[in-house]
């Protein structure tokens, strides 16, 4: 009788336990998912912290936290991972009442992008493992993994040509009533042009910008297209660390720079064009939007791209352009010249792999790379076998 009394009521415990955790297994409990940093280089790592904290007095003996990430991301411990199309993780921890549970996850950013945690989904089990009971939480955390420096070894050459071209076009004065903007003060700034107010807003000395009757400003044109059959992603990945460069160092020496490409934003889909600026946020944005830059698809001609920039673009017939592109034409050429205009400076660089270099420049002649007005492209090729 004794006997049949203690199973009755053992049978009796793991119901009422059962139902408990049923209805309060979730109370309490929370779960997130979090980069320490919101940006990184390419070959850089970054930690990813997983945290979960149960607020009550059930203890979770089993919970699987489970989250995924895109490839470009690797976990230097690949403990509790597998890898389809994406990186599927899955974490088995044991929570005790009103415990917080902390895990650090190195993480390296294999490759340029924009990558994000926006689910987590909780698997626990009761006392008794008789029950599996799934939560879903909302999670908010990015990363941008931003290109690295191109080891092109022909940049400084083509960097001081087209600094110099600049410097030849900057006006000695500035006109006063063009006010164009506000940046950051560098060595070379007289102390006329700080901008005390908004230097003391901002903890760090600011300066006037106006236009020039010459804008001296850099505009790059970045082209993902590839009209071939077959697909080289190592080229357009270069051509996006190569921009890099240019962008940094341009803004760095004080000159604004534009971007524009046909690749399209990651998140909103729309096309990069980020309008002349300098300054420090500046490159911020412009590495932003190279780090979130889709290069798959169907992108429009750069061709396209070009004539239209000559629709809006201000006074810039002594400008200094560039275009960086794998992709050739003498459509493309054409194009450019016609928007460099009669003084403009028209400059050209192109990835190739060196196996390809003699049938790739057998598109062009003397008379695809000179203009209507005598002026010509500079051309420049980036053998990618000859990066360090």
């Amino acid at each position: 009788m004794t006997l049949v009394i203690l199973c009755v009521a053992a049978l009796a415990c793991m119901l009422i336990t059962t139902m408990i955790y049923r209805k309060f297994w979730g109370y309490g409990l929370s779960a997130e998912v979090r980069f320490a940093g919101e940006q990184i280089d390419e070959g850089q790592s970054v930690i990813l912290q997983e945290k979960i904290e149960n607020r009550k007095i059930l203890p979770l003996p089993t919970l699987t936290v489970k989250f995924q990430l895109d490839r470009g991301l690797d976990y230097v411990n690949t403990e509790n991972t597998s890898k389809t199309d994406k990186q599927y993780r899955n974490d088995c921890i044991s929570v005790m009442p009103y415990q917080r549970v902390t895990r650090s996850l190195e993480m390296v950013g294999v490759k340029r992008g924009f990558y994000s945690v926006d689910e987590i989904d909780l698997v626990a089990m009761d006392l008794f493992y008789r029950q599996t009971l799934t939560a879903h939480c909302d999670n908010r955390t990015w990363l941008y993994v931003y290109p690295a420096h191109s080891g092109f070894p022909g940049f400084p050459q083509v960097f001081n040509r087209m600094y110099g071209e600049c410097l030849t076009n900057r006006l000695l004065q500035e006109d006063p009533f063009e006010f164009k903007g506000i940046r950051d003060y560098t060595v070379t700034d007289p102390m006329r042009k700080v901008n005390w107010k908004a230097s003391a807003k901002t903890g760090s000395l600011k300066v006037n910008q106006f236009y020039d009757t010459s804008s001296q400003q850099l505009t790059i044109f970045l082209n993902v297209e590839q009209t071939g059959v077959l697909k080289y992603e190592d080229l357009i990945e270069e051509s996006i660390r190569v921009a890099r460069n240019f962008i940094e160092e341009f803004i760095r020496k004080g000159i604004p720079v534009t971007l524009i490409s046909n690749g399209v934003d990651k998140t909103s889909g729309q096309e990069i064009y980020l309008r002349e600026g300098a300054g420090l946020s500046h490159i911020d944005s412009c590495l932003k939007q190279l780090a979130k830059m889709e290069i798959h698809g169907n992108v429009r001609s750069m061709e396209r791209l070009i004539r239209e920039q000559m629709e809006r673009k201000r006074d810039s017939s002594e400008a200094v352009s560039l275009l960086i592109s794998a992709e050739q034409s003498r459509e493309l050429a054409r194009a450019y010249l016609e928007y460099a205009g009669e003084k403009g400076s028209a400059n050209w660089l192109i990835p190739i792999h060196a196996s390809t270099e003699k049938h790739l420049s057998k598109n062009f002649g003397e008379e695809s790379v000179r203009g209507a007005y005598g002026n010509r492209i500079h051309m420049e090729y980036l053998i990618m076998e000859q990066m360090v």
